[in-house]
């Protein structure tokens, strides 16, 4: 039977290789086909959902209503525009794009529009309203075109439509391409897919995917049902090897064959999400290989606790000294640290997103995943490490002791090392240390596989070493990734070039080339020229450029200067000064000269060449000189190139520049003047990993004889422990998961929790999530009362802006101002409020902005949103908040109306955006969301440490019944006081009633049993006194005879017979006096004492014995140990304990006693230790038996005395032995605080 579902189960994995080895190899005939029916069904799909937005836009406005934004703004699927008759635009739903009409009108196909910005599958139709002809134009993007690339604008085919770039598209039919057409026939356009394409959508056959998973099911329940039976005939370890096999085949064919990434369309499976190498492909890939991990893992801990690999593993331990298993064991779990840490870095080293606090606001199931990834890693650390020391340890102090020492050799050159080598390494270490030190301290071990309040706790703590350890892990992270942003931002910042400044000089160079005004101004011998530099200084240079002392300089065709005419210098000159190769950049003619030795600052010097119908009619000079360095512009990361984001200090940095010890000029809020900050610069580490001073991080980049320090402040240590917080209630949560699967499948009648156990739970439950809901509701106030902060906080930035622009305005009604005024005062508002502004005409046209970049380049298009309108202009609000969204960039806009004095009409509408906006309220979030685990976190501990003590607390009236319970028997039985009148008083009252019938009892029973007692008694007393009187009456008998003899005067003859009457009538004595000690004992004392001087003293007695040596360790680590007995009682039973060690030895041994005090647990325990023979099996049972004794002159009452003596005063006396090597007596007693 097992032969035949091995078969099966063979056949069935090779069955998956087969199928998925056919379809990799089959699917690629005939796919351009498949591509081609997929993308002509979303293609009319797209044609249907024009025609719904068009009959909703016509359901919404009747024949005779007026044309109006808010009647024409409806939710469409796709963007919309409405032009006149004549082509002028109407309304437009999308302010990103505009369609030029005049391209449209003459459009060959009315299904395919495409201009310099992108090629659009579109849709164009005429209808009335009021007696008016318009024209309704619908786009649906295809391929985008454009200038700069970043991580917000998409560029080439639409992916969400097409998949990859490898197709080609026409408008008219062509050889080689497949036609489009609508379900009515019409012809749309033509597609053709290249080799190498791939669509968004897989298209495999689903009848393939539904054999696989029936394959797949199949193997798992054969494969379960085999392993099963293989296990259960103790073959354990071929079970693990046969499920290893099968799981990793079944991965193998997967990643081979490229499942299921080329049959899902699933973000899961996206190897741009994640990727590390040719096995983990995915973050998806990840998880199934950590999920066949974590079962065969799951087999190798059952193992473990199978009795046949035990017994098997103590063989083999046996075999090797101790020492060699603990530091297999302690490397072993090393390496477990090792792979959990890396899992963690490797997840955010390869992944688009990062794992802490910061990223808690925006957290979705990409993120859920890879927390439940690291949980399965940490699960695996934590359970094997406690797993390892299990098989290791025995039980002991003494063991206990040895294991920490080698734990102390082990991991001390391991600290060293790392405390030379890397600090945060050494936590995540130490953290570790911790965690093997409490394992074999408390005995963790003990508590994983019963289930009890010991339990939870061992897995809580597990849950906070592996959250303190991924949390240092995040640190980690986090510094390695400011190291290399401050790595390369160092470096940028010492390459002289301002990158940035080369990228703007460009646009700027270009608009200058293109304007009409200049070029007028030089040809126009009778306008003046002042203009020229007016405009250049406050229309086309951006507020970046505040940072430079520009010069501006006008030539005419001939070289001269016609701005300053007296000026000798002309063009030739200037181009021989600077128009060097030397010089040159990558911005055709824009050259650069770095500063130099002397403090002269960076220069650049650009030459625009202006022509006039082809005519070359002057040269635009502008010399660039850098005054100081700003932290950062105003300039949104929507319009950086991705070639330039390297240089854009996102963060804030402080810096400084440092040139042969001497500082040439700081930026930031760190003060780098300060006298003992220039002792840093020769420290080595300042250029490796950086330094900490002041609360901030410096790194310093060099290049020969010039330093650059990048600075920021410390990552916030409530950060720290927030990211610590919310991995423990992370794993908490999944550790609680899991244990509730595990009972699941093991069956919830197999667990049974004891009252304390139900008590802690119900007590932690109680706290933890009313708590949890609590802190929701708070999160969810804070942030709404955040947002509106934000909010309000961006209302009155727009309404100090409106103000400002709208005197300008007036001024400009009153001929005050001109035109280049308001540009420059927009200019000097951007600048000043670190803003960028947009100011549009009241009908919706750009009329001015901050940031003239963004619409020359196309990224938005030079019309409001239309929704601005609808609210601002139709709707008459003064203020109004919208979010907008530019690619993949999502940001908030405030829209304020400038107002004529008397606030009735409408002169214009600012537009401000804050591209910033979600990150701010992201960054508010994880500052409340940081401080709320912190404090649920540190509550949570405290009420775990304070429900332990109140359950046990109230768990206390049982165990003292349990403990009287035990103690119950027929004599010295106390009733129990209990002052309430509760449910515990009503038990105690029970337990008092059942002792006075037991007294009861007793006094009955004690009537009957006294007689027979002294008879035994008797019979006993008998049997002792005729063992000595039987050679007493043997030697007097003797005597009898030496005197009928005649010789009972001989000194000789009598000496001998009165000796062996002496020694007899002695031995009589002494049994009278041991029977009379053990009937008449008096009661011991019940005193306070320290048990320390009282072994003292006992072994001052035995100080100046010759025969043997007796030993003294004192391993107890307080100053006195107090208990409650009666100390000559113990003097006696310690005495008589190290007399019968002395004793075990025979000769010619000399006797060694080793007497050894320690604490342990609440207890002081004395050790005496002799090395005698041992006792043997058979006897252990009889050591503490009255009259029972191994010495043929014993009476056995000594032992008896002792145990009843220790017991009496709450103690305990046990002994261990081993035959050949002696035995140890052991005593404890309660330590009193």
């Amino acid at each position: 039977m097992l032969k035949r579902k091995r078969t099966i189960l063979l056949l069935a994995v090779l069955g998956i290789g087969l199928l998925l080895a056919l379809n990799f190899f089959i699917s690629g005939q005939g796919s351009s086909d498949k591509y081609f029916l997929s993308v002509n069904q979303k293609v009319n799909q797209i044609l249907q959902e024009f025609d719904q937005d068009f009959i909703d836009l016509l359901m919404q406005n009747r024949p005779e209503d007026p044309i109006s934004f808010s009647k024409m703004s409806i939710s469409s699927k796709h963007p919309y525009y409405i032009f006149g008759e004549n082509g002028e635009l109407i309304y437009w739903s999308d302010f990103t794009f505009i369609p030029d009409f005049e391209l449209v009108r003459g459009m060959a196909n009315p299904y395919y529009y495409e201009d310099r910005q992108g090629i659009y599958f579109s849709k164009v139709r005429r209808f009335t309203r009021n007696e008016k002809g318009f024209w309704l134009v619908q786009l649906h993007p295809f391929f985008f075109k454009r200038e700069i690339q970043n991580e917000f604008l998409q560029t080439g085919f639409n992916k969400k439509f097409f998949g990859n770039d490898f197709l080609s598209l026409s408008p008219s039919r062509e050889e080689g391409y497949y036609d489009l057409e609508s379900d009515k026939g019409e012809y749309l356009f033509s597609i053709k897919f290249e080799q190498g394409y791939q669509p968004i959508e897989q298209t495999n056959n689903i009848a393939i995917l539904v054999f696989f998973f029936s394959l797949l099911l199949l193997i798992l329940i054969l494969g379960y049902g085999f392993v099963k039976t293989i296990w259960f005939k103790g073959k354990e370890s071929l079970a693990i090897l046969y499920t290893a096999g099968t799981l990793f085949s079944i991965r193998g064919f997967m990643l081979f064959f490229d499942f299921p990434q080329g049959y899902f369309d699933y973000e899961l499976f996206d190897s741009s999400k994640y990727a590390s190498s040719w096995f983990n492909p995915s973050l998806g890939d990840l998880l199934l290989n950590v999920i066949c991990l974590a079962v065969i893992l799951a087999m190798i801990l059952g193992l473990f606790r199978k009795e046949g690999f035990l017994l098997k593993f103590k063989k083999v331990q046996e075999r090797f000294s101790k020492w060699f298993f603990y530091v297999l064991l302690y490397t072993g779990a090393l390496l477990l640290l090792v792979a959990f840490y890396g899992l963690y870095i490797d997840i955010l080293s390869n992944s688009q997103w990062e794992l802490n606090i910061l990223s808690l606001p925006s957290m979705d199931y990409l993120k859920g995943i890879s927390l439940l990834i690291i949980f399965f890693g940490a699960g695996a650390y934590v359970l094997f490490s406690i797993l390892g020391l299990s098989l290791v340890l025995n039980h002991g102090m003494e063991e206990k002791t040895y294991a920490l020492k080698v734990l102390v050799i082990f991991a001390s050159p391991i600290i060293i090392l790392l405390a030379w080598i890397n600090w945060v390494h050494l936590l995540a270490f130490l953290a570790h240390v911790i965690f093997l030190v409490s394992i074999i301290s408390f005995d963790l071990h003990k508590n994983i596989f019963k289930l009890g309040l010991n339990t939870f706790l061992t897995f809580f703590f597990a849950c906070l070493i592996t959250a303190i350890i991924a949390g240092i892990a995040v640190h980690d992270v986090y510094l390695k990734k400011q190291l290399q942003s401050k790595t390369r931002f160092g470096t940028q910042q010492l390459i002289e070039n301002d990158v940035m400044a080369e990228f703007f000089l460009s646009d700027i160079m270009n608009r200058i080339r293109e304007d009409l005004f200049i070029k007028n101004a030089i040809t126009d011998p009778f306008q003046s020229k002042e203009p020229i530099e007016r405009k250049i200084r406050r229309i086309h240079m951006t507020p970046y450029f505040d940072q430079y002392a520009l010069k501006v300089k006008v030539f005419n065709a001939a070289g001269d200067n016609i701005l300053i005419r007296n000026d000798e210098e002309n063009l030739e000159s200037v181009r021989f000064s600077y128009v060097k190769s030397d010089y040159a950049t990558s911005v055709r003619d824009l050259y650069f000269i770095k500063g130099n030795e002397e403090g002269a600052s960076n220069q650049y010097f650009a030459f625009i060449p202006l022509y006039k119908d082809d005519v070359f009619i002057g040269t635009v000079y502008l010399e660039l000189k850098q005054l100081r360095i700003l932290p950062g512009a105003v300039f949104p990361k929507l319009l950086m190139d991705r070639n330039y984001l390297a240089t854009l200090n996102d963060k804030n940095y402080n810096y400084a520049l440092f040139q042969d010890g001497v500082l040439q000029y700081a930026v930031g809020v760190f003060n780098y003047r300060a006298a003992d900050f220039y002792e840093l610069l020769d420290l080595p580490g300042l250029y490796k990993s950086g330094i900490y001073r002041k609360k901030y991080h410096h790194l310093g980049v060099k290049n020969e004889d010039k330093v650059i320090i990048v600075s920021s402040p410390l990552y916030p240590v409530y950060y720290i422990l927030a990211d610590i917080s919310l991995f423990f209630l992370s794993f908490i949560l999944l550790t609680l998961v899991s244990l509730l699967v595990y009972a699941l499948i093991r069956g919830l009648k197999t667990f049974e929790f004891n009252y304390a156990t139900k008590l802690q739970m119900y007590l932690n439950f109680a706290f933890f999530f009313p708590i949890l809901i609590i802190s929701a509701i708070i999160l969810g106030l804070l942030t709404n009362s955040y947002q509106e902060e934000l909010h309000r906080q961006y209302f009155q930035k727009a309404t100090l802006i409106k103000d400002n622009l709208a005197a300008i305005m007036e001024k400009q009604l009153a001929g005050v101002a001109d035109r280049d005024d308001f540009f420059e005062a927009v200019n000097s508002l951007s600048g000043t409020t670190n803003l960028e502004i947009n100011v549009y005409e009241k009908e919706g046209y750009l009329k001015a902005s901050s940031q003239p970049n963004i619409f020359d380049k196309r990224i938005l298009t030079k019309y409001i949103n239309p929704m601005a309108i609808v609210e601002v202009v139709e709707g008459q609000n003064n203020l109004v908040l919208l979010q907008e969204r530019v690619g993949s960039l999502n940001y908030k806009t405030v829209y304020a109306a400038v107002r004529s004095t008397d606030g009735q009409e409408i002169k214009a509408i600012v537009a401000i955006p804050f591209f910033e906006s979600e990150s701010e309220l992201d960054l508010l979030i994880a500052d409340v969301l940081s401080n709320i685990l912190n404090i649920f976190v540190l509550v949570f501990i405290m009420f775990l440490f304070v429900s332990y003590f109140v359950s046990r607390n109230l768990t206390f009236p049982f165990k003292l019944l349990t403990q009287k319970l035990k103690a119950t028997d027929l004599d010295n039985n106390e009733p129990m006081y209990w002052p309430a009148k509760d449910e515990i008083g009503l038990l105690v009252n029970e337990y008092n009633n059942m002792l006075f019938k037991l007294e009861a009892s007793k006094n009955v029973l004690a009537s009957t049993e006294k007689e027979s007692a002294w008879r035994e008694m008797a019979k006993q007393v008998a049997h002792e006194i005729k063992n000595p009187l039987t050679p007493m009456k043997l030697t007097l008998q003797h005597l009898l005879r030496l005197q009928s003899e005649g010789k009972i005067d001989d000194p000789k003859k009598l000496k001998k017979p009165i000796e062996t009457l002496i020694h007899q009538v002695d031995t009589l004595s002494d049994i009278a006096t041991s029977f009379s000690t053990f009937a008449k004992m008096p009661l011991p004392k019940n005193e306070l004492m320290d048990f320390r001087k009282v072994v003292q003293d006992t072994l001052e007695l035995f100080k100046n014995r010759e025969k043997g040596t007796i030993s003294f360790e004192d391993l107890s680590h307080s100053d006195r140990l107090k208990i409650m007995g009666d100390d000559h009682l113990f003097g006696r039973v310690i005495s008589n304990l190290i007399i019968n060690g002395i004793q075990a030895v025979e000769e010619p041994d000399k006797p060694e006693i080793k007497v050894r005090l320690k604490e342990e647990e609440g207890q002081v325990i004395l050790e005496i230790q002799d090395n005698g023979k041992g006792i043997p099996e058979e006897l252990k049972d009889k050591i503490f038996i009255p009259n029972f004794s191994t010495k043929s002159e014993g009476s056995g009452l000594g032992l008896a005395i002792a145990k009843r003596g220790v017991e009496t005063a709450g103690g305990r006396i046990w002994f261990e032995t081993e035959l050949g090597k002696g035995t140890s007596f052991f005593l404890s007693f309660d330590l009193v605080n």
